[in-house]
């Protein structure tokens, strides 16, 4: 009996087991991005790279390709990696229009190798890249380049239900395209907020930013290819960035053994980043001035967003490891007690920061070195992320936006027209509109001006009769007061208090009139009529 109960929870107990193994290895609920675009470019069937299939770019349904001639290389040809062996050969302006399911930011991933034998010297093609905002790569050639071939990833919010990527050649020539990535990114991976170094304050709107990933390292550990990250990225060793190669040494744990919080996930970055480590050569050195650094080549126009990673796996004890971080020899962290963050050990952990490089050269260095509180006088780093932001006009390459390498397309100018056509047109019928019934006011009132008394055409400096009448009349009442006209300039406007006024006296005027009511009306209109266009007054 009790062995049939023992056999019931069995399959119970190895769930259990097998979903804590998921948890702590980093590899249950893989994230599903909502845009996936793997595009092999100019090939003729799929591609499988790095664990992922490409898609011809003629076989996507809800993808657009403007101009663009495929051109696949002899079988003879030498090439790094399947995903090189087609290329798509660009004349003209030509772009690739994605269909986006779910706003956010996307990964842009592009590859490029000047395909040999392919109608076309690709070696001095020139490769601009742009979004419908930001420019990614301009006028680069394969003849300032040392490499065979080029991969770039981009991060770019996108804030529309399509995403358009411009290739745009210079000087009559022709630009290249291998292969495209554009891939949704979870909410949260990269923030909207960092800490500045030197102030440290904290810097927001990094959304609206695009970023370019230059250096992604896996501290102590070994390259890490797309197929073992959950969002594609590769982490690459950190041996050949080391200022002195002799002040680092591995350190690595089991993978499984890392025990993600609440706070992060395997988006961040997978175990095997926080399962290896660099830790000081000497980890007694009595020199407090001891440091592991990191030297990276960059573009000092540009600032950088930094993610660096931290995982305690070398202490034995909670609150023994206590140390500094230092960016461009800046203190970015002063005493990071790694315990007090995460309360155990292996435990992954990781902060932002954005700063500018170094004033003086195209260097940027990262380091970590001990504190002299620690009990344990030592210094450690897992992995670490550098980013390039876009500028003050949206590049990520230059000084060039967009509207300065990309003309006005017609389907904009068009656009742009027939708004502006709508809008004159809208004005224009108003405009009618109101003259339409200006004109059927003004006819209204004449025809009920001629039914009540016919008005009398005035002469250019007014009726003597009239003035004379008026007068007569105003001496006769001693009451009467009349308009004087300051000015004699038969242009003058007159204001509403004149007119008032000048009606007024007419009514005064009136009074004194033993006359039939019609010749009344005609007697004041006269009379104001006189008194503001005679220039001489009275």
């Amino acid at each position: 009996m009790v062995s049939m109960k023992l056999v019931s929870w069995l399959p119970v107990v190895v769930a259990c087991v097998f979903f804590e193994f998921l948890v702590h290895s980093g590899s249950f609920a893989a994230f599903i991005p909502s845009d996936n675009y793997l595009v092999a470019c100019g090939s003729s069937q799929n591609v499988t790279f790095q664990g992922k299939t490409y898609v011809p770019d003629s076989w996507h349904s809800s993808l657009t390709l403007k101009t663009g001639t495929p051109a696949v290389a002899k079988s003879n040809s030498s090439f790094p990696s399947p995903i090189y062996q087609s290329v798509r050969i660009l004349s003209g302006i030509s772009s690739y229009k994605f269909d986006i399911k779910q706003e956010g930011r996307h990964w842009i991933r592009l590859y490029f190798y000047p395909v040999p034998n392919s109608g076309q010297n690709l070696m001095s093609a020139s490769i601009t890249v742009a979004t419908d905002d930001f420019v990614l790569l301009n006028n680069f050639t394969f003849k300032n380049y040392n490499g065979a071939y080029m991969f770039r990833e981009y991060s770019v919010n996108v804030t529309s239900d399509t995403l358009t990527l411009f290739f745009i050649p210079s000087n009559n020539s022709v630009t290249f395209i291998n292969a495209i990535e554009v891939v949704s990114i979870p909410d949260g991976v990269l923030p909207d907020q960092a800490i500045t170094i030197n102030p440290s304050i904290p810097i927001s709107g990094l959304s609206e930013l695009a970023f370019e990933t230059v250096f992604r390292l896996n501290a102590g550990g070994p390259l890490i290819t797309a197929e073992n990250d959950t969002l594609g990225r590769i982490w690459e060793n950190d041996a050949k960035y080391l200022h002195v190669n002799s002040s680092a040494l591995n350190v690595s744990v089991n993978p499984a053994s890392i025990r993600y919080p609440p706070s992060v996930t395997t988006e961040i970055a997978p175990n095997w980043v926080y399962a290896s480590a660099d830790v000081m050569g000497d980890a007694n050195v009595a020199n407090m001035n001891f440091n592991i650094t990191w030297v990276f080549s960059v573009n000092q126009n540009f600032r950088y967003f930094v993610r660096v990673h931290f995982c305690d796996i070398v202490s034995k004890a909670l609150n023994n490891l206590v140390f500094n971080l230092y960016i461009n020899d800046d203190n970015a962290i002063e005493s990071l007690d790694l315990s007090s963050f995460t309360g155990a050990l292996n435990v992954p952990y990781y902060r932002d920061f954005v700063s500018n490089a170094s004033v003086d050269s195209d260097t940027f260095t990262v380091s970590v070195g001990p504190d002299s509180t620690s009990d344990m006088t030592n210094a450690t780093m897992n992995g670490l992320e550098i980013f390039k932001i876009s500028n003050e006009v949206k590049s990520l390459d230059g000084l060039s936006p967009v509207e300065s390498l990309l003309p006005r397309s017609s389907s904009k100018k068009n656009k742009t027209g027939i708004i502006i056509g709508s809008i004159v047109g809208a004005v224009v019928a108003f405009g009618l509109i109101g003259v339409c019934c200006c004109c059927l006011a003004a006819h209204r009132s004449k025809t009920n001006t001629h039914q009540a008394h016919p008005w009398l055409p005035l002469p250019l400096y007014g009726n003597s009769q009239t003035m004379t009448k008026m007068s007569t009349i105003s001496q006769k009442s001693g009451t009467a007061s009349c308009i004087s006209l300051a000015s004699t300039n038969l242009g003058r406007l007159f204001t509403f208090q004149e007119i008032l006024d000048a009606t007024n006296n007419a009514s005064i005027i009136d009074g004194g009139n033993s006359g039939t009511d019609d010749d009344a009306a005609d007697a004041a209109t006269s009379a104001v009529f006189s008194q503001l266009v005679n220039p001489r007054g009275r």
